[in-house]
């Protein structure tokens, strides 16, 4: 597995493209194309939030088709709390696209992001699709990336290529969010959570969907910005076969290789997303080990990135793990805190559910100077363990979403 350049237009076939409809207030780029040359399986993970948006609404009705082509993305506005109205802009958002390029529009996934409860403005975005695809082309993933931004400062594109069965299979990726970022995503049923991914492995639509679910819930599923799950989250991957490798149709060798690239490209994202969160000055990382089960881990690891005590004195450079040892114990997972153990960074502060007498408080207060923080906590129950990304809160936080719909 090599790092390369590029986001999703990195795998064969894949064209993308990013326009300026006038969807944002401040005439940046607002209208995203990503399309492939022939067609291509597809799984995708929506929202669990009950308020969900129309773009999910109808992206989860379409996933169910044998083959997709295209998704098309536009920010600046959730096209959520709007109801019928909102379904059928959602829905002639994918027909301006199927209608041009003679696909059958069940073939078009589509994907808001903005301001909840304000209507579509669906004029601007037709008016806008001549543009959009007469610039699509291999060099369109940045433009792609740029155009799904809301309130995050940089890009997030990643790619990765890896062999296959004697063949180079390529992966690449974007996302955007660092706002409204809590997901809770779930395979086919459900400032927002975005994520779309392209390749061009031969793989069945069924060994898609069980890599994209195994991925998302060690990535996506745990990252947390300030707790708040968006109307709007989902994550589609497209996979057109033009590497010709084997297909792969069982967990094989080669599903477990795709696999793990999969889960990097989706967790090098998810870091950069916590990194570019709303207000940010530093990124936590919050490692669980020992826990019985990976739902264990998950459950302690999430917890404590949602803290918002925590994230506070992350801010503040102040080393009070308390917050970490009672946030692990409201997590609601069974564990024995007489035996537990919690780091800041190298720093042993609790040893055996015990404070450690004299630790070195300068030294650990050192620990959250750094711009990467990280905090380990070992419940010394098991094996499993998992991983959770969130950042520090803000001054600067308070202050974007104060301001952020006026």
């Amino acid at each position: 597995m090599r790092v390369i350049k590029g986001g999703v237009t990195a795998p064969k076939g894949f064209l993308a493209s990013g326009v300026k409809a006038g969807l944002k207030k401040s005439g940046r780029k607002d209208l995203a194309l990503l399309c492939s040359e022939v067609p291509a399986v597809a799984a995708a993970s929506f929202t669990t939030n009950r308020f969900e948006a129309s773009p999910v609404k109808i992206s989860k009705g379409y996933i169910a088709h044998r083959t997709h082509q295209a998704v098309i993305v536009n920010s600046g506005n959730a096209n959520c709390a709007n109801g019928r109205t909102g379904d059928r802009n959602a829905v002639s958002m994918t027909r301006f696209i199927a209608e041009v390029m003679a696909f059958d529009r069940k073939e078009v996934l589509v994907a808001s992001t903005g301001i909840i409860g304000r209507y579509l403005p669906i004029d601007k975005i037709r008016r806008a699709v001549p543009a959009l695809l007469g610039e699509l082309s291999e060099d369109g993933g940045g433009a792609f990336a740029e155009a799904i931004m809301t309130t995050d400062t940089v890009r997030k594109e990643a790619a990765f290529s890896l062999k296959l069965g004697g063949a180079i299979v390529t992966i690449g990726g974007a996302c955007k969010g660092v706002g409204m970022i809590y997901p809770e995503m779930a395979l086919g049923k459900h400032a927002t959570m975005l994520a779309f991914i392209s390749t061009d492995a031969a793989i069945s639509k069924k060994m898609l969907e069980c890599a994209l679910k195994d991925a998302i819930e060690d990535s996506f599923n745990m990252v947390s910005i300030d707790g708040d799950m968006s109307t709007n989250d989902c994550c589609v991957i497209l996979a057109n076969g033009l590497a010709g490798n084997p297909k792969i149709g069982t967990k094989s060798a080669g599903y477990r290789l795709f696999a793990a690239a999969l889960r990097e490209l989706c967790g090098r994202l998810v870091v950069m997303m916590a990194s570019d969160g709303e207000g940010a000055t530093k990124t936590l990382e919050i490692e669980v080990v020992g826990a019985k089960s990976g739902a264990d881990a998950r459950a302690v690891a999430r917890k404590i990135s949602v803290s918002n005590l925590l994230k506070c004195a992350v801010y503040g450079s102040d080393p009070n793990w308390g917050r970490v040892a009672a946030a692990a114990g409201a997590s609601g997972v069974r564990f024995d805190p007489d035996k537990a153990d919690i780091y800041l960074g190298s720093i042993k502060v609790l040893s055996n559910g015990a404070s450690i007498k004299g630790f070195d408080k300068n030294k650990a207060r050192r620990a959250f100077l750094n711009g990467k923080v990280r905090i380990k906590v070992d419940l010394k129950s098991g094996a499993r363990r998992a991983k959770a990304w969130t950042c520090d809160l803000s001054k600067e936080y308070v202050a974007i979403n104060s301001e952020y719909s006026t």
